[in-house]
């Protein structure tokens, strides 16, 4: 069977197509690299849940040979490598350099810098987006978000919370990024604008805040920086690190923050949603959410009509590829197949 090279960098953004790992292994035998925060001692996790433990109990066994250093690796046996990012501050650089057959990158996520296209020939061959709308140079290629295709086993779930998802608290100084997008940071005017007790009165839901773990943060300071700012009648609880993230947002009666990938859970499953601008990526430079009419102001009356509003299917039948049919694993596969023929067929040509 062919041979690939599969990287992981960041399990927050590579888990998104850690699902296609037992469909490769059943075609091709698979080789593990660990690297950048998914080291196992360079690396360092932020939140409360480990994803490189995550990472080895569910996918390790897939794999016929592991490695954590680049100098044990031989390159010559692989006729693709994958990656789980595209930017080149993972390390995928310098196995770009290294590399004797196509190497092709994931998308690091809703960003407004366009790591798949400024990278190109960096670090990637190819690089796998989320959906046609981002199709704008060949090397790209739709492959939607793999890990919500389990999204679909929850549909008529029943309903347990309000879900607000956060960014940058404001605990910490304010993050202006080195493009200079300013990110409004999540303080005491971000939740008393969102009117918490008036959203758990009209939904008769306690309220969920998932906060984002970060390799440099300290979750706990987050956690009582928010319970230092919420009314003590209010019914809720403070998540870090889930279990299933796909089951979270399932049973959420809405779900509100900040423009993230994760919002695209929610849209394919129709569940009203509201993002707020300047708290996150959202139409700025290639941000996947321009025309989306779930991206608004930090306003509660908009909020709640926005929350009233049915998503737009039309949207995220252009922004993830097999989204709507919770399908996005057989088209990466299918264009991984391609990939590994058109490569042997040029290899054949050489010859």
């Amino acid at each position: 069977m062919p041979n690939i090279l599969f990287i992981t960098t960041q399990y927050r953004s590579g888990e998104r197509i850690y699902p296609i790992i037992p469909h490769l292994s059943k075609q091709y035998d698979l080789d593990l690299l660990k690297i950048y925060h998914m080291h196992p001692t360079k690396g360092k996790w932020g939140g409360n849940i480990d994803g490189r433990k995550t990472f080895d109990t569910t996918y390790k066994q897939y794999f016929k040979n592991y490695y954590n250093e680049l100098q044990d690796i031989d390159f010559k046996k692989y006729d693709l490598i994958i990656a789980d990012d595209c930017r080149l501050q993972s390390g995928l650089g310098e196995i770009y350099q290294k590399r004797k057959c196509l190497m092709i990158g994931n998308s690091h996520g809703n960003n407004r810098i366009n790591y798949p296209v400024i990278n190109y020939q960096k670090c990637f061959d190819g690089c796998f987006v989320f959906g046609e709308k981002e199709i704008t140079h060949q090397h790209l290629i739709p492959g939607g978000i793999p890990s919500n295709d389990e999204l679909e086993k929850y549909k008529n779930i029943k309903k347990q919370h309000v879900l607000l998802i956060t960014n940058f608290l404001g605990n910490k100084p304010t993050y202006t990024d080195p493009w200079g997008f300013h990110f409004l940071p999540m303080d005491k005017n971000f939740f008393d604008s969102l009117r918490l007790l008036d959203l758990q009165k009209k939904y008769n839901l306690p309220i969920k805040i998932k906060i984002k773990s970060r390799e440099d943060g300290n979750y706990e300071e987050d956690i009582n920086y928010i319970k230092s700012l919420l009314p003590l009648e209010l019914d809720y609880k403070v998540l870090v690190d889930v279990d299933d993230d796909n089951l979270l947002i399932a049973e959420s009666e809405v779900v509100i923050g900040h423009p993230s990938t994760m919002m695209l859970k929610p849209l394919q499953l129709q569940i009203p949603t509201a993002m707020f601008k300047n708290y996150g990526y959202g139409d700025e430079g290639s941000c996947i959410y321009k025309n989306c009419n779930q991206l608004i102001e930090l306003e509660y009356n908009q909020m709640i009509k926005t929350l009233e509003s049915p998503p737009n299917l039309e949207f995220i039948d252009k922004t993830v590829i097999g989204g709507l049919d919770f399908n996005s694993i057989d088209y990466y596969i299918h264009y991984i197949e391609q990939i590994i023929l058109h490569s042997n067929y040029e290899n054949t040509k050489k010859i």
